[in-house]
This record gives structure tokens, C-alpha cells and sequence, in this order.
């Protein structure tokens, strides 16, 4: 009978941090809350060119922090 080959450890792919899903979304929430902001002390009127710029730039900014997490009842 021949020996038994000792077993090397498989290595693991890296795992992401359990957190990072929550850094993402809470940093999506308070982009999300500045837009709101930014809209509600425009209500009413038209944006001007620069405001519809900066109005874009927070939205892209939106968009790549990823998805909200929507909450029910809200």
C-alpha cells in the first residue's frame, strides 16, 4: 500500500468584506439625499445650465455607488 499524499490547503478566493455591501449602499443613500436637496431648493423652477451639470455629476456619481436599498413602507 502506498502513502497517503499529504494535502496542501486550497487556497480560497478573497472574500469581500460583509460591510462593503452597507458602504456602498449608504454612500448611494447620502448621494441620494444631496440630489434631494438639491432638487427641493429648486422646486418650481426650471435649472439653469450649471445646475442641470452639477445636477448630472451627482447623478453619475449616484449610479456608480450602486443600488439603494429600498425599504418598505417608505
Amino acid at each position: 500500500m502506498s502513502p497517503v499524499p499529504s494535502r496542501q490547503p486550497v487556497p480560497q478566493p478573497a472574500r469581500q468584506s460583509a460591510h462593503q455591501p452597507v458602504r456602498r449602499a449608504s454612500r448611494a443613500e447620502e448621494i441620494n439625499r444631496a440630489i434631494r436637496a438639491f432638487l427641493t431648493e429648486r422646486r418650481g423652477r426650471a435649472l439653469t445650465s450649471t445646475e442641470r451639470r452639477e445636477y448630472e455629476r451627482m447623478r453619475t456619481e449616484w449610479l456608480a455607488a450602486g443600488p439603494l436599498r429600498w425599504r418598505r413602507g417608505r
